[in-house]
């Protein structure tokens, strides 16, 4: 995969539009669509600090995607398992981004408070 498939998979993963991306990582919406689109395939390393910031990600897993050298070795590891304990795991991971998303609504609305949007 791409930098920038990468990048959008992340950022769908996460539920965050374009425009959350755009306004987290501050880049131009040009340079994101870009990227994203594959049409900018380098990115230089301000950029890809930004977006993996805004994603909360880190730079290994934008630019080598989810297959990274820990994503595989956790990957095995959980392969190894007996099928409860997978089945386990990925509640709880489930759990964890419903949290993650809750707490980001939460922070969210408090910021429009805030500004009286």
């Amino acid at each position: 995969m791409t930098i920038g498939e990468n990048i959008k998979l992340k950022r769908e993963s996460l539920g965050m539009s374009r425009s959350e991306l755009i306004d987290k990582a501050g880049i131009s919406t040009a340079q994101v669509s870009r990227i994203e689109r594959g049409e900018q395939k380098n990115p230089n390393l301000e950029t890809l600090v930004a977006i993996s910031t805004a994603l909360n990600t880190s730079i290994d897993e934008i630019v080598f995607g989810d297959q990274s050298t820990s994503s595989v070795y956790l990957s095995q590891m959980i392969d190894r398992l007996p099928k409860e304990k997978k089945e386990f795991i990925k509640e709880m991971i489930k759990m964890a981004v419903m949290v993650s998303s809750s707490e980001q609504i939460e922070a969210g609305m408090k910021e429009e408070k805030k500004t009286g949007s």
